[in-house]
């Protein structure tokens, strides 16, 4: 007797999806083995992972018929989806994809490949000279890419963490104000942490500059794509009809960036205006969408832009047995990293630990405890530095004494990532054992000195999503402070009341995902053997090779100084 639907698909989402395929594009040969290419296409897409090798066994998805992928393919063809321009399954050669997204691939590089062109800014005053001395540390990628805004109107920067990549930006910042030194340039990223931390290193980098150049370079905003698009319930204004008048934008990140945000940024900015892309092709992709990052440092498409695109290869942060683990964990994949790491004694930077699941591990508890023993300390400590006048409004700017300074410097120093917010060493457990097992619904009960996460965007108290703040004072003195740039671009410091901010968590962990353009000095990686397994956890679900190498590696490089990885026993699971 056939299965029921709903037993047989993952999620309903799949189950709907594949009764509006039979519906609007009959196949001309059912065969139920479409159930396993619908979940395939769909638990990549989950990922991020547009394109599916039917070769490949989907070691991370059960099943439900045998003989793949001959019989699936078989399967596929038979029921003519693969069949006409507007079939809805792309099939080329081995791989498979849905043809929406695929056609949104398409069509992205397509608006990057016409922006292709020789530059044109001319300026009518005189150039501002460049000081040779600021390229003589540079190495000879790095000159490439600072030579290449002298000609390229779309320039591709990779490269992994400590290769040098903000302070390539920092010069080809230069360079292009060399060029013109009228030019509107605008400094972007995915999220609000982001372009803080752009806004900041920048900042850092010009302290030794002459004043003309870095009251030029200190004046460039940076804020997030959605922020520079001006996002709201309908999509965005800043669109073909309404653009951003330009000349040059610098977008961080570009890993976190999805497709329909850099479709609306392409649409947004004039035809003149030169782009600069910036990332590292390793981390993880977008969800449910794609990363055009890691398409766009792909083999065959790379030969598009084979003389605009630069790879940073040399790290100048010397981050010990962190770096060897990173480089394995890239160069020869998941088992090796493992392997290393067992293999590898307690260092001066990396630590393994062995624990029960049943229980948040010592070591995490410890580090917590301590942590927000500080922290409480810290923020008590900032409450004499705000005037008493400022707990009667809903938001205000206030003085950033180095109370506060040291309190949110203390914040970042820190950052405990879980693969998944629920489950065994989960983030959820965590904040259940600091603030109580109804913590979700007990939100006023959040002590003072606990840190949240900001979980959307709210451009008029300039919260961007996944903005870190902390809860300071008690009863009706409760408030948020949150470190933010203001509209001239400064980094200033509000103190809101809660009422002002939408949606927000505690932020004492966090997940890998969310951890994406941060660093911390050090990081605790909690990795219990079922962050191979799904939330939903009905089929087994697991993550493949790629989705787990890109989830170790965007983790251990939060690490700046100290990494220590937590994992159980197999035969505790």
């Amino acid at each position: 007797m056939r299965e029921p639907l709903n037993k047989i698909f993952s999620t309903d989402l799949n189950k709907s999806l594949l009764a509006t395929l039979i519906r609007y594009f009959p196949p001309i040969e059912f065969n139920e083995a479409l159930i396993d290419v619908v979940n395939v296409l769909m638990d990549g897409l989950s990922r991020g992972d547009i394109y599916i090798d039917i070769k490949e066994n989907p070691k991370n998805l059960e099943l439900r018929y045998k003989g793949w992928p001959s019989y699936h393919m078989k399967a596929l063809l038979d029921s003519g989806w693969t069949k006409g321009d507007n079939s809805p399954i792309v099939l080329n050669e081995n791989v498979i994809s849905w043809r929406r997204t695929h056609n949104e691939i398409v069509e992205t590089i397509q608006k990057i490949l016409l922006r292709n062109q020789a530059i044109n800014h001319l300026s009518k005053e005189l150039p501002v000279p460049i000081d040779a001395k600021n390229l003589e540390h540079l190495n000879i990628q790095q000159r490439e890419a600072v030579n290449l805004v002298n000609s390229q109107q779309i320039i591709l920067l990779s490269g992994g963490p400590g290769t040098g990549k903000t302070s390539t930006i920092l010069q080809m910042l230069l360079q292009a104000l060399t060029r013109n030194p009228t030019l509107d340039i605008a400094m972007a990223a995915p999220t609000g942490k982001a372009a803080k931390k752009l806004k900041d290193t920048i900042q850092a980098g010009i302290e030794d500059f002459e004043d003309h150049i870095k009251v030029k370079l200190s004046n460039i905003p940076s804020k997030t794509l959605h922020k520079w698009l001006e996002a709201g319930p309908n999509g965005f204004r800043r669109n073909s009809r309404r653009l951003l008048k330009l000349d040059l934008i610098i977008i961080d990140e570009m890993s976190m960036v999805d497709l329909s945000t850099i479709n609306g940024l392409l649409d947004a900015l004039t035809k003149s205006c030169q782009i600069i892309l910036v990332g590292d092709p390793d981390q993880l992709l977008p969800i449910g969408s794609g990363g055009i990052w890691q398409i766009l440092q792909e083999k065959a498409t790379k030969a598009n832009f084979k003389s605009n695109s630069v790879k940073l290869i040399k790290s100048y942060r010397n981050q010990g047995d962190i770096a060897l683990l990173r480089n394995t964990l890239k160069d020869d994949g998941v088992d090796a990293f493992w392997h290393l790491l067992s293999m590898q004694e307690d260092s001066s930077n990396v630590s393994q630990y062995l624990s029960l699941l049943k229980n948040i591990p010592d070591p995490v508890v410890r580090t917590l405890i301590n942590y927000r023993k500080k922290l409480t300390k810290l923020t008590e400590n900032c409450i004499n530095y705000i005037p008493n006048e400022a707990w009667q409004s809903s938001m205000i700017e206030v003085s950033q004494s180095v109370e506060m300074l040291n309190l949110f410097k203390f914040i970042e120093n820190l950052l405990i990532l879980c693969p998944q917010i629920y489950g065994p060493w989960g983030v959820k457990k965590i904040h259940e054992l600091l603030l109580g097992t109804r913590f979700e619904k007990e939100v006023h009960k959040w002590g003072e000195g606990t840190p949240i996460m900001a979980k959307s965007n709210q451009p008029e108290i300039g919260l961007a999503n996944g903005d870190v703040g902390i809860i300071i004072g008690n009863g009706e003195k409760r408030r948020f402070l949150f470190n933010v740039f203001s509209e001239e671009q400064r980094l200033v410091t509000r103190l809101i009341n809660p009422s002002r901010v939408n949606m927000y968590d505690p932020a004492y962990a966090m997940t890998i995902h969310k951890a994406q353009g941060s660093e911390a000095d050090q990081v605790l990686l909690l990795w219990p053997s079922t962050s191979k397994v799904s939330e939903e956890n009905s089929f087994k679900k697991f993550y493949s090779d790629d989705y787990e190498r890109r989830m170790l590696y965007t983790a251990i490089t939060r690490a700046k100084k100290q990494l220590l990885v937590i994992t159980n026993k197999e035969e505790d699971f």
